[in-house]
């Protein structure tokens, strides 16, 4: 198959539009001006709600939304194994819960299991009409092509030898930290992967793997690149993560194109695609964490760990400043008297739920319901039936126009969220800077955190390099089949 160019596809964990500008004006990211100067740039492309790497890079993946591809968030309830799934929230969970069962989840279940089968990966698509797709590192992975996963030592030490090498499935070209190399020099090069930095996934090995696919004879078609370093860094140090966060993802950007005789020689062979998962809000301190737990103390809470769980009324689910609650015994007005207790926290913004084929959401600034269809239209061409008062998101309106101020998409985004058939009976959201408590929830805050649907979490940056293609008011769901269009 002839391809006339290919397309290198980067995806950023957790980059802020504001830190972007910041460092773009100080002139410490020559690689990332030069990928603006030479292209496209998209400062406000809206993620996904709830704005957390699995259900963000689901979408970055497939090009399918919430409700589609079935990932809610990094902590659910998975309500047919009667069990709270983690794919590594932090490491207090992970110990109450069991590396064996998070490591599974993440490695495996994650991408072969919960991601919905109605969806398709883009390694899947592509590869199934004869491109040949590479990954270096990539969080959501699923392809046609089986490989054997074998597991750190170190790993298979602290869980007394219960991690086993396991098959997965996904694009021909595949690099994963330790735990999966092509044969040959790359493999051999992961033998100096510090085993405390993540095992191997990390930007350092993300770049090193994606010069080695850059540098083979059959160069992929497709080679998606993800970095992950800079939502660590943004969680624990600063929200908007200028430097050294940035700076650190240029160079390594700057090895990729290094690659090649010039940076201009590397748009003339691909096409370059950059984005971001999600953003990040500033986190007040210590007393930021809104204990959910303790406001819905009158029922019985499932934990992490449990398996299955038995006898509980309630699982709070916390996805940073986002959390699912998911009701286990029903019993009459249930939903609506815990929406009733939450909404009294002042630093509780939104509680949503969806009844009948309409939408509702409850605030301090008053209620807001709305469904599909209707005489209302908003940026995305979607037509919405609205009742309530407008503050509850933020919304105005011209004529039969809707406008997103504070909540970037907020319609459309809910209705994604609260269709998908993995979430949860109630979902809440916090005010900006603070954070939501319950299984999954860290031991102390940090200083960043995202989940919710403002817009600190919500806007990411998007940079399209080495083509005339464009795109309209994009969100993070419009970037695949943006790909593959240019790629057809």
């Amino acid at each position: 198959m002839t391809v006339p160019k290919k397309v290198i596809y980067i995806i950023i964990d957790s980059i802020h539009p504001r830190a972007l500008a910041q460092c773009l004006e100080q002139g410490k990211l020559p690689a990332f001006a030069f990928l603006i100067e030479n292209g496209h740039f998209y400062p406000d492309c809206v993620s996904c709600f709830p704005t957390t790497t699995p259900v963000c890079t689901a979408s970055l993946t497939t090009g399918a939304t919430p409700d589609l591809h079935g990932i809610p968030g990094m902590v659910w309830y998975h309500r047919g194994e009667r069990r709270i799934v983690d794919y590594g929230a932090n490491w207090y969970s992970m110990i109450k819960k069991g590396l064996v069962q998070v490591i599974q989840d993440h490695l495996f279940y994650m991408n072969h299991k919960h991601l919905g089968w109605q969806v398709r990966t883009i390694y899947e698509d592509l590869e199934s009409k004869g491109y040949y797709t590479a990954a270096a590192n990539p969080f959501i992975y699923r392809g046609n092509q089986e490989h054997l996963v074998k597991m750190p030592l170190l790993m298979q030490l602290v869980s007394l030898f219960q991690l086993e090498s396991t098959k997965i499935y996904g694009p021909k070209g595949l690099s994963l930290g330790k735990f999966y190399q092509p044969p040959g020099e790359l493999r051999q090069s992961a033998t100096d992967i510090r085993y405390w930095h993540h095992f191997g996934v990390n930007d350092r090995f993300s770049a090193r793997s994606a010069r080695w696919f850059l540098q083979q004879q059959r160069k992929p078609d497709l080679l998606t690149v993800y970095f992950p370093d800079t939502d660590q860094r943004s969680h624990k140090n600063d929200a908007d993560c200028c430097k050294p966060c940035l700076t650190r993802v240029d160079q390594h950007l700057q090895e990729i194109l290094n690659t090649f005789s010039s940076w201009q020689q590397a748009l003339a062979e691909y096409i370059f695609v950059l984005v971001g998962d999600h953003g990040h809000s500033t986190i007040r301190g210590r007393k930021s964490l809104i204990r959910l737990d303790k406001l819905l103390s009158i029922y019985a809470q499932a934990k992490i760990g449990e398996n299955p769980v038995e006898e509980k009324d309630i699982a709070i689910c916390a996805n940073g400043r986002m959390a699912y609650i998911y009701i286990l015994r029903y019993r009459p007005g249930m939903r609506r008297y815990i929406a009733d207790i939450l909404i009294k926290e002042p630093n509780i913004d939104q509680v949503m739920w969806q009844d009948q084929g309409w939408y509702h959401v409850v605030t301090t600034r008053g209620k807001l319901s709305f469904r599909k269809g209707g005489k209302l239209l908003d940026h995305y061409s979607n037509a919405w039936e609205i009742q309530g008062e407008k503050e509850a998101l933020d919304l105005r309106f011209e004529g039969d126009v809707i406008y997103y101020a504070s909540y970037p998409n907020a319609l459309e985004r809910i209705a994604q969220c609260l269709d998908n058939p993995n979430t949860g009976e109630l979902v809440v959201t916090a005010q900006p800077g603070y954070l939501l408590a319950g299984a999954g929830a860290p031991l102390w805050p940090g200083k960043g955190s995202h989940g919710s649907l403002y817009w600190e979490d919500s806007l990411v940056p998007l940079i399209i390099s080495g083509t005339s293609g464009k795109l309209l008011k994009p969100r993070i769901s419009d970037v695949v089949p943006f790909i593959k269009s240019i790629m057809s």
